[in-house]
């Protein structure tokens, strides 16, 4: 009786222990499989559910026959709380070091705030046809492009690209009631001195993307234009986290 006692006991440990090495194991899968999209999406913590976080996706994923077709890719993890009422804007032509002026072409699109926070992939990118680039994005559902024109496409791979986030410097959060240039691209061999509202400004050939609350939709189209909105605060937009 004494010896069945003890060998139950023994195959209850075994067990035991043979689940707890089964766990252990599933664990260590588990936590590799996070690492692993947190590295494809971009880690992200959600400390303030009513803030926009932003992190940048170092390699993104292209199939192989779309990237045969483009000559750039960026790709953002965005959380969008709940009722962020914003709107999106793309453009070409010429743009500044340290403002959100543009000239050219620029598309814009916004749609009803969702009700619930919403996670979401922006896509932007770029394809040669002619002798321009035409800028394509994609994001939380909506699409678009734009012709960049006057902006040769051959330079593209010595362009200075400013991005609002940076995957080496992880992700940042940001009120909501600002503006977020999150992509700067120019040319830094095009500089050109212009008068602009009556104040001499350096500005290069290139463009950008922007997201923007649609409270400050009127101080985007002023800035775009170069004047300074009644009342502005510099606050009011994001800067970037690095130049490439």
């Amino acid at each position: 009786m004494r010896f069945a006692i003890r060998l139950l006991t023994i195959l209850i440990f075994l067990a035991g222990f043979g689940i707890l090495v089964y766990f252990s194991i599933e664990n260590n899968r588990l936590a590799s499989e996070v690492d692993r999209l947190e590295a494809e999406l971009g880690k992200m913590v959600i400390k303030d559910v009513n803030r926009v976080h932003i992190v940048e996706i170092a390699a993104p994923d292209v199939p192989p026959e779309v990237a045969s077709h483009i000559e750039g890719v960026w790709q953002f993890r965005c959380y969008l709380p709940p009722k962020y009422n914003y709107m999106q804007m793309s453009g070409g032509g010429r743009v500044t070091l340290d403002s959100l002026y543009q000239s050219g072409g620029f598309s814009s699109s916004w749609g009803s705030p969702p009700s619930t926070s919403v996670q979401s992939l922006l896509t932007m990118s770029f394809q040669k046809k002619d002798k321009r680039l035409i800028a394509f994005y994609s994001f939380s559902g909506s699409r678009g492009t734009t012709s960049w024109n006057n902006f040769n496409p051959d330079r593209l791979a010595t362009m200075v690209v400013q991005k609002l986030v940076n995957s080496k410097k992880g992700p940042r959060s940001f009120d909501q009631e600002t503006i977020l240039p999150l992509l700067k691209i120019y040319d830094p061999t095009t500089a050109k001195n212009q008068e602009i509202e009556g104040k001499s400004i350096t500005t290069y050939e290139g463009g950008q993307f922007v997201l923007c609350p649609k409270s400050l939709e009127t101080c985007l189209q002023q800035l775009r234009e170069g004047k300074t909105p009644q009342d502005f605060n510099p606050n009011w937009v994001a800067t970037a986290v690095v130049d490439e």
